[in-house]
């Protein structure tokens, strides 16, 4: 949850590309950041800052003088796990005789025992972080050669860790390790060389790149020519020729454009990237599904989907569940994948079991992918990043092509995502030869759906103005049935994240089960009833909470007598609603957000990439 970023060269200006790094991390969060610089003649520098990355800029700037040279550092953005949001507890850490420096990602869950272990050794602790832990320890285990020290540690710490670690000791040295959080190594003709959690924050600085896999140990020592690259990788302790990837700089650079925030931008950015994804596997002409990741498919029998997944993307699965029963004819469910992996798991040949990630590399899909696999199951990704864990482990896969999406809370992603369910869901249908009709007039609507979205998005005004109405509230009602249930599952996760208020989702038929308790003036409901299979049951829910005096915003393709406020889509079929109602509350709760003058590009206590358990 957490954005690393390190640097090493002959360059005297270290702190000033260690800031700019974790600029472009700070979406992975945003509660305190820090930096280590250093130099080969054994001069560190350590600055740690609570808030964003603009206070330790700030505090850069004030702190450094001209006359200062440091030619390598590491540092680090954070969203507090062990310990509050302080200065103490921010990255990087050190030993109590600052010997050893490191930030990390991930979690140590053992480190209380280790703790208390070294404090019997009279082992002092300044903060209250796993991470602190780990700098002890170095210093415990120093055997005088750095790599050494390093690989004894990880024996003694248990379960999840990217790590750059420097020394006093080895002033003109770093060692970066993984093990089930990501991090990249990466550098450039000049000789510059990088480490990242995210690709993104290699833009414009790295052309070269190597995919870290776990158990891998990057150490990187000596000075550089420029002509020679200086470093030796391990693999589980083996030493390893790591493949090298070009670097696609263009597709990494990102900016707002003219849009007020991220957020705006990428839910403009939907209807393209939903073009691009159907490039090159979709021919609407003759409604031939082409993608590569079908082809190794085609003599499979599934007869049952298990979808695994977290936040947006569990939401996104229960979109699947649906479509998977309706048009492939297949049992489906769907798994949070932090409760699944506690389950008494059963493979069967016949089952496939699928992942999908927004951030490509959460560490609860991660550990439940590593358990399928181990029994031999039959896996399907659905990522967003080449060479990423998920789609490296399993065995079939599509890439969603959304490209870089900054805003901390997703929206084009959740769009890509039931984007290639729906492609999967066909595939399926198509290869069980159910009926063509109706999957020709799916695939007639569904090549619209861009145009439709676009719609949506030209008439922005109309759903300001509601927004600007719901601003007055503090709880909200979000209600569904069938396939809009989950999209009022998400709409309620994105009010909640990006502008704090109280909200609550629920099949809309079971109001009557208790909830209609709650409903009065005060508590607006958003109903979401396109002219779908469940239309008339909804229009009954909407005459139940009206009784109560409650009020009721639809979104649907009709006007429904009664509501408060309608907010029109396109009219379309049952499988296409889910596109087109999800945008229109992405776009409500941006502007809900705005008229309250949140941060909507880095609401708190959230964070992009979900790399710990």
């Amino acid at each position: 949850m957490c954005g690393i970023f390190g640097y090493k060269w002959q360059r005297h200006d270290a702190q000033n590309i260690l800031i700019h790094g974790l600029e472009r991390l700070e979406y992975r969060g945003y509660d305190s950041a820090g930096l280590l610089v250093g130099n080969p003649d054994g001069n560190f520098k350590l600055i740690r800052s609570v808030g964003k990355v603009s206070n330790l800029a700030n505090k850069v700037a004030k702190e450094f003088s001209n006359k200062e040279t440091f030619t390598m550092g590491i540092a680090h953005t954070r969203r507090a796990t062990h310990g509050g949001i302080s200065e103490e507890n921010t990255h990087p850490h050190h030993d109590k005789n600052k010997h050893f420096y490191l930030v990390h990602n991930g979690i140590i869950e053992n480190y209380y025992k280790l703790k208390q272990d070294l404090i019997t050794k009279w082992y002092t602790f300044y903060g209250q972080t796993d991470s602190e832990v780990i700098a002890n320890l170095l210093e415990d285990q120093r055997n005088g050669n750095f790599m050494e020290t390093v690989e004894n540690v990880l024996w003694m710490i248990r379960w999840a860790y990217a790590l750059l670690i420097v020394s006093t000791y080895a002033p003109d040295e770093i060692i970066a390790v993984r093990l089930w959080s990501p991090l990249l190594f990466s550098y450039n003709e000049r000789g510059e060389y990088f480490f990242s959690s995210d690709k993104q924050a290699l833009a414009g600085y790295a052309d070269k790149l190597i995919y870290l896999d776990d158990g891998d140990i990057v150490h990187l020592k000596g000075g550089n020519s420029g002509k020679e690259t200086d470093y030796q990788i391990k693999s589980n302790g083996v030493p390893s020729e790591k493949k090298i990837e070009e670097m696609d700089i263009q597709s990494l650079e990102a900016s707002k454009w003219e849009y007020k925030h991220f957020m705006l931008k990428e839910i403009f950015e939907q209807p393209n990237i939903i073009r691009r994804i159907f490039k090159w596997r979709v021919d609407f002409r003759t409604n031939f599904l082409n993608a590569e990741a079908f082809h190794g498919m085609q003599d499979e029998k599934f007869k049952k989907i298990i979808f695994v997944g977290c936040g947006t993307s569990y939401n996104a699965w229960c979109v699947g569940t649906y479509r998977m029963e309706n048009l492939a004819g297949i049992d489906a469910s769907c798994e949070i994948a932090s409760e699944y992996e506690y389950k008494n798991i059963k493979v069967s040949d016949d089952t496939l079991y699928v992942f999908i990630s927004q951030s490509w590399e959460t560490a609860d899909s991660i550990e439940v992918l590593k358990m399928i696999k181990q029994k031999w199951g039959h896996t399907f990704g659905i990522v967003n990043v080449v060479w990423s864990t998920i789609s490296r482990l399993t065995d079939y896969g599509l890439f969603t092509r959304w490209g870089v999406e900054i805003w901390v809370a997703s929206t084009k992603a959740f769009s890509a995502q039931i984007t290639c369910i729906l492609l999967l869901a066909l595939f399926l249908w198509q290869k069980r030869g159910l009926s063509k009709a109706r999957y020709d007039k799916i695939m007639i609507e569904l090549s619209k759906v861009p145009i439709m979205i676009e719609d949506i998005l030209a008439d922005t005004a109309t759903i300001r103005e509601v927004a600007t109405t719901l601003s007055k509230y503090k709880n909200f009602f979000f209600l569904g049935r069938h396939y809009q249930l989950p999209i009022a599952r998400e709409s309620s996760l994105k009010l909640k994240e990006i502008t704090y208020l109280h909200s609550e989702s629920y099949p809309s038929w079971e109001l009557k089960h208790w909830p209609l308790a709650l409903i009065d003036k005060n508590i607006p409901s958003v109903l979401f009833a396109p002219n779908d299979l469940m239309f008339e049951k909804n229009t009954s829910s909407l005459q139940e909470i009206k009784a109560r005096d409650g009020k009721v915003i639809t979104i649907s393709d009709k006007d429904i007598h009664n509501a408060d406020r309608n907010i029109r889509v396109p009219s379309t079929i049952d499988e296409i609603y889910p596109f087109l109602t999800a945008v229109v509350w992405q776009l409500l709760a941006y502007h809900v957000a705005d008229i309250l003058g949140k941060d909507i590009d880095k609401p708190r206590n959230l964070a992009k990439s979900v790399t710990v358990k």
